[in-house]
């Protein structure tokens, strides 16, 4: 099996259900042609499709957040009418990304605030893109419960710990660059959470009528 080719699935799956940013463009199908692309099909609420070949080469190298901004970049540069599409393949218009990189697409990976929200939630819900089918990446020390992105940067996550709901809040960013995905808050909260970890966490000086305590590792995550 080639983990690489399901991992580039779970993380472009999220645009099957939904559009694709500033587009109509959802994806229909993803297959793998051979070992140097991964194609994908691309169709709108009009009936239009057309391929999109996305280059492993990149996604290896970098990771495989990589396709999830190259694939934004191409549909959005499709819908404004900034990229343009080749000749047929299979009598469908395609558009070849390798050809992309370096203008339409930058070489390294986009990772936006939606991204760290949503990568955020994955890791500490123990999305089996990252840690195999599991409710929790520890749990036996959390379960997340839900998140409230309530300010600017910052993600308030909720956790049953020890047979209560707390509130963490965790940053999104580094000086206002959004934390690159793979960041593991997951690996910072399980240390702070284990019983035997002797630092004593601040309370943060916040009425939460959903948590008994919150704590601000914002400045410590």
């Amino acid at each position: 099996m080639d983990d690489h080719f399901a991992e580039a699935l779970l993380v472009l799956r999220r645009f099957i259900g939904v559009p694709l940013p500033a587009t109509d463009w959802r994806i229909r199908a993803l297959v793998r042609p051979d070992g140097e692309r991964i194609r994908v099909r691309l169709a709108d609420t009009a009936g239009q499709n057309v391929f999109v070949d996305l280059p492993t080469s990149f996604g290896r190298e970098r990771g495989t957040w990589w396709y999830v901004g190259a694939l934004r970049l191409t549909a959005g540069g499709l819908a404004a009418g900034t990229v343009s599409v080749a000749a047929e393949r299979q009598g469908i218009p395609y558009v070849d990304v390798a050809e992309l990189v370096g203008s339409v697409v930058p070489e390294a990976a986009e990772v936006t605030l939606d991204d760290g929200i949503d990568y955020l939630i994955a890791d500490l819900a123990g999305d089996p893109l990252w840690h195999g089918a599991t409710p929790s990446a520890a749990p036996e020390l959390y379960v997340l419960t839900g998140f409230d992105h309530h300010r600017p940067g910052v993600v308030r996550v909720y956790l049953d710990h020890e047979g209560r709901t707390i509130g963490v809040d965790l940053p999104l960013s580094d000086d206002g660059t959004p934390r690159p995905v793979q960041w593991w808050a997951s690996t910072k909260l399980i240390a702070l959470l284990h019983p035997e970890e002797p630092t004593t966490l601040a309370a943060h000086q916040a009425h939460d009528p959903l948590c008994e305590a919150v704590y601000d590792l914002t400045n410590r995550a």
